[in-house]
């Protein structure tokens, strides 16, 4: 072949500049000398110091080693000893080369050294036997004539990558080459790209990148090893292209292939196509032809959870499906025919891409959250959205990235209308974090500059935007496509009014400063009484009108207050003149009159027990405290130690009396207590004689504070119930006023036992939901429950009611130790007040100590606790009511069971007894009982509660009752912790028959064993409280006893 050529060798890797001239090590050097002379270009190589410069001069080198060779001529023959000699070559480029099949080395000579090797439009290209190392990498690219040999994937055993390209023209009048499949173990091929004549068997291959491109005449059959890709083990992209023709859709299994993108027309599917077992994260289909479809649906069900993104193009829809998982999606180009809906219809998307079909409707503001969109050239009519419309080029000849993702339709207007109002927001979410806010700040297409900031789209209505550097006083914020700027800041800076003056000829008044904002909806201004309507605001300037009249000009130094956001100021004006506006040093917590700069604010910044009301200059005093500047307490009293009845002694007063304490008196039962002692909380005073339950009254100051019946004299000897019946049944503890019951006794008097062999069951429940706690025997029920929390005022009328029924959540935090389960609840109108319930199982029978108390509590009983903290009363002369109401009811049932024979006349409709003639102020212990069907249901309430921390006196009454109910109101003093301590029980009475005993009365000489049932509930309740029981009843050798297991709670929701 004669040749005519030029031949170019050039440095373009590591080497940017000419280098200073290195001698090529000897063997390339005269290896170059031979290949330059052959292509007769020896001539051109610069010469240095009597040598070729070959490094500077067509090839790139590492000190005297070639790294990089590219020969480019017009189709001459190089052989393998033209270029053998190049033993560290990085990259190694045939260019219109006639290859030699021994071109890159044949066993057993040595392989060409270049990590990778390109050809470029060569001749007599094949894969003669395998590339050895360290070839890497082989690159074919414009084949010019088919390959000398397929490609056996055997020849690439030791590559990582084989690929080829077709940049000019795939369409080929030749045949592609067949992969052969010939392999005998895996071999380590990465990435696989074809353009073949089949798609070969994956078979001991993992490539992680392979795109196959079959072009004319290839293997139909051969498309079968796209069936199931299951066999390669690792994650994978796959694309996949038919040059001719179309194809059924070939896959059912893609494995852990990650990606999918297929270019080819589908064939019509018999029905449709289930992609459950077909998985990708992306699954990208091109130029589907309008026939793959069915009925004009998108032909697949069954979309694997996995697949996010979806794309499907150049089809022929009648609609666009709902997609349960995809959040990208593409249908562009599908003819689709069908009324475009609002985005929820089809899904729940980032990116939508609907272009080039033939939608109508409108486009819904819903469209307006997307990250990437497009619904250009379609037949859309109406208005575009505000959240698209006001981020349009003013000019109708305008053009944006917005713009272009809208054209092509039948909307109205392509600009911006009247109504788009874009104010934006600032705000500070965290460090350096911060987002923009408003109805409408931009798109995903909106270009947003703005000072140190990077702003990250996330909906029409917000942007966040992380900082850039250090944190500037105020931010610029650009919207370049519109033309508008922003100051925004983010520091609580009151608004900073520097000069107002009237609009001539009007009613209005210009405001001139800074640290206002955009947003005329959050911003105020009220000249003395009257409101100035904000007619429009910026950073720097606020204008805003009156009516008519409202305002005259002899009006002078008008308060006026400019509220911007949650921030205010205050200035005065004189509102038909210029302005300046002098502020006052160092704030002020007052009237600021701003013509000259003074202050006049409240006294002593009301001594921090109340606000100054900035209007009047006065202070608003907290509900604790009175007087110009609220440093005088209202005194209240939270506990009292009393002295024993008709006799001399010291009492002490708790409470809040302050340090101003003018003409301060104490009377107890309308009898001065001599005081010896007062400080801030105490007060000591000596009492003469008295008896019974007395009012107090504390004055200081000029204000009284009175509380009814709130000291009880001290009794010394309490007596029990019944005399406990006599020695033989117990013995009293005139301590307290309780029974200590012998052996065979039992009850809050010590009746005797009864026995029965065959024993009731009796079972605990709670209602989460309402706190009510049940003890159920038989078809007896019986409920405790807190119906509510009042404050009252010093005659009894309730303030405030707090209902505690329906708020108790579990609260593991507030258990204090093993046995303790808690429930708490915070206050409706009192946020800061938490109440806590908490159960305790008292295993065996224990000695308790409360309020200087010492009392039993028998074994297998539950006992409650409530606890309220920072309880915040209306006024300092209220106290509090805690109300609990007890009732009992019988269960439907449908024979006559011995509820049946232990009803009173054996009538189930009557026989329930409720005695309250235990509460009495002269007893340590209160009792009120209720009997129904010979089993008695006994309140006992200790009349003594801790206020504070203190022990006090305190009062029960009956609140309401019926026959089968009954509400005792516990009246509580001027406390925020206060702690009460009753207890409840259920007995059975000695005339208690079983359904195996008959109605008859029991007589003395009975056998069978007296017997009771200890179901007790013992309640102490910290605060303000709610009795809820948690139990499960557990029957053990004929005693039944309560236990609780947190696993096994019997609960009703």
């Amino acid at each position: 072949m004669k040749i005519s050529f030029y031949f170019f060798i050039f440095i373009n890797l590591f080497i940017l500049a000419f280098t200073a001239s290195v001698k090529l090590k000897d063997e390339e050097y005269q290896c170059s000398i031979e290949l330059f002379s052959k292509l007769n270009i020896l001539s051109k190589v610069n010469t240095v110091n009597g040598y070729y410069d070959f490094c500077n001069s067509g090839l790139t080198c590492n000190n005297d080693t070639a790294t990089y060779l590219k020969l480019e001529t017009n189709y001459t023959s190089i052989t393998y000893d033209d270029i053998s000699c190049y033993t560290s070559l990085n990259n190694l480029d045939f260019i219109k080369v006639i290859l030699t099949p021994n071109i890159i080395g044949t066993p057993p000579q040595i392989g060409v050294t270049s990590f990778k090797i390109n050809f470029y439009s060569c001749y007599d290209l094949g894969f003669y036997d395998v590339i050895s190392l360290p070839t890497q990498q082989v690159h074919i690219l414009d084949l010019i004539e088919p390959l000398k040999t397929n490609i056996t994937l055997s020849s690439l055993t030791l590559l990582a990558n084989i690929e080829m390209y077709e940049y000019t023209n795939p369409y080929k009048s030749f045949p592609f080459p067949y992969v052969i499949n010939d392999l005998k173990h895996h071999i380590p091929l990465n990435v696989m790209f074809l353009y073949v004549s089949n798609v070969p068997n994956f078979t001991f291959i993992n490539p992680s990148n392979i795109q196959i491109t079959l072009g004319h005449g290839f293997d139909r059959p051969s498309l079968s090893n796209l069936e199931d890709l299951s066999n390669i083990n690792r994650s994978f992209s796959l694309m996949f292209r038919v040059l001719d023709g179309s194809i059924p859709f070939p896959f059912k299994k893609t494995g852990n292939c990650q990606s999918m993108s297929i270019i080819t027309y589908f064939d019509t599917p018999n029905d449709y196509i289930d992609l459950s077992n077909i998985g990708p994260y992306s699954i990208q289909l091109s130029n589907v032809s309008s026939s793959f479809s069915v009925n004009g649906n998108l032909p697949f069900k069954n979309f694997n959870a996995n697949t996010k993104s979806f794309k499907f193009n150049g089809g022929d829809l009648s609609s666009i499906p709902f997609f349960q998982n995809v959040d990208f999606l593409d249908l562009t180009g599908n003819k689709i025919k069908s009324t475009l809906g609002k985005l929820s219809d089809y899904g729940s998307f980032s990116s939508l891409l609907i272009s080039k079909n033939n939608l109508t409707g409108t486009l819904d503001q819903s469209f307006c959250s997307l990250n990437t969109f497009d619904f250009s050239n379609n037949t859309l009519s109406g208005s575009i959205p505000l959240c698209f419309a006001c981020f349009l080029p003013y000019s109708a000849s305008g053009t944006s990235n917005l713009k272009t993702k809208l054209i092509g339709n039948n909307f109205e207007s392509y600009t911006p209308p009247s109504s788009c109002n874009v104010v934006p927001n600032l705000k500070l979410i965290g460090s350096n974090q911060y987002i923009l806010y408003g109805d409408y700040v931009g798109t995903a297409l909106t270009s947003i500059i703005s000072t140190s900031m990077h702003w990250t789209f996330k909906n029409y209505t917000y942007f966040t935007g992380s900082l850039i550097g250090t944190v500037p006083l105020v931010f610029n914020v650009t919207y370049s496509e519109i033309g508008k700027s922003f100051i925004l800041f983010t520091s609580s800076t009151p608004p900073n009014v520097t000069y107002v003056q009237p609009i001539n000829g009007t009613n209005c008044f210009q405001f001139v400063g800074s640290y206002f904002n955009y947003n005329i909806s959050s911003t105020e201004i009220k000249i003395g009484d009257i409101d100035c309507k904000v007619q429009s605001t910026t950073f720097y300037q606020i204008n805003c009108c009156v009516d008519t009249t409202t305002i005259t000009f002899d009006q002078k130094e008008l308060i006026t207050r400019i509220k911007v956001g949650e921030q205010n100021s205050q200035i005065t004006i004189n509102p038909y003149q210029n302005n300046t506006i002098t502020q006052c040093e160092n704030g002020c917590n007052g009237i600021c009159y701003t013509n000259n700069g003074t202050c006049i604010s409240c006294t002593s910044n009301c001594n921090n027990n109340g606000k100054c009301n900035t209007t009047i200059a006065q202070c608003i005093c907290n509900v604790n405290f009175m007087g110009s500047d609220c440093s005088i307490p209202l005194q209240y009293v939270t506990s009292i130690v009393p002295i024993i009845s008709n006799s001399k002694g010291t009492v002490q007063l708790f409470g809040l009396f302050g340090n101003v304490n003018n003409d301060i008196s104490v009377l107890i039962g309308g009898i001065n207590c001599n005081i010896t002692y007062i400080d801030s909380q105490t007060i000591n005073c000596t009492l003469n004689g008295g008896s019974g339950l007395v009012s107090v009254n504390v004055t200081q100051n000029g204000y009284t504070w009175f509380k009814r019946n709130y000291f009880n004299y001290i009794i010394p000897i309490q007596n029990c119930p019944n005399n406990c019946n006599g020695e033989k049944s117990g013995t009293c503890n005139t301590n307290i006023g309780q029974c200590i019951c012998n052996s065979g006794f039992s009850g809050i008097d010590c009746t005797p036992q009864i026995q029965e062999n065959e024993i009731p069951v009796s079972s605990s429940l709670i209602d989460l939901t309402t706190g009510v706690s049940k003890i159920s025997n038989e078809q007896t029920n019986y409920e405790i429950k807190v119906v509510a929390l009042l404050e009252v005022d010093l005659n009894g009328n309730t303030v405030l009611n707090h209902p505690l029924v329906n708020s108790w959540s579990i609260d593991e935090n507030e258990s204090t130790k093993k046995g303790q389960y808690a429930f708490s609840q915070l206050l409706d109108s009192n946020k800061n007040c938490k109440l806590v319930t908490t159960i305790e199982e008292v295993s065996k029978d224990t000695q308790y100590s409360f309020a200087g108390v010492n009392f039993l509590v028998v074994a297998n009983s539950l006992k409650l606790t409530v606890s309220i903290n920072n309880y915040t009363f209306i006024s300092s002369l209220n106290s509090l009511q805690l109300q609990i109401q007890s009732l009992v009811s019988i269960l439907p049932t449908n024979d006559h069971s011995s509820s049946y024979c232990n009803n009173n006349n054996n009538n189930q409709d009557d026989g329930t007894n409720i005695d309250i003639s235990g509460i009495s102020t002269n007893s340590i212990l209160n009792y009120i009982t209720i009997e129904k069907n010979n089993k008695i249901f006994t309140g006992r309430f200790i009349n003594k509660l801790l206020s504070d921390g203190r022990a006090t006196f305190f009062t029960s009454e009956v609140v309401s009752r019926n026959n089968e109910s009954l509400i005792i109101g516990l009246n509580l003093p001027h406390c925020s912790n206060c702690v009460i301590d009753p207890d409840f029980s259920v007995l059975v009475s000695s005339t208690f028959k079983t359904t195996t005993t008959s109605c008859e009365p029991t007589t003395t000489t009975t056998n069978k064993n007296n017997w009771k049932i200890p179901v007790a509930v013992v309640v102490s309740v910290v605060g303000f409280s709610i009795i809820v029981a948690i139990s499960l009843i557990i029957i053990k050798k004929h005693i039944t006893f309560i236990k609780i297991k947190t696993i096994k709670l019997r609960t009703k929701k």
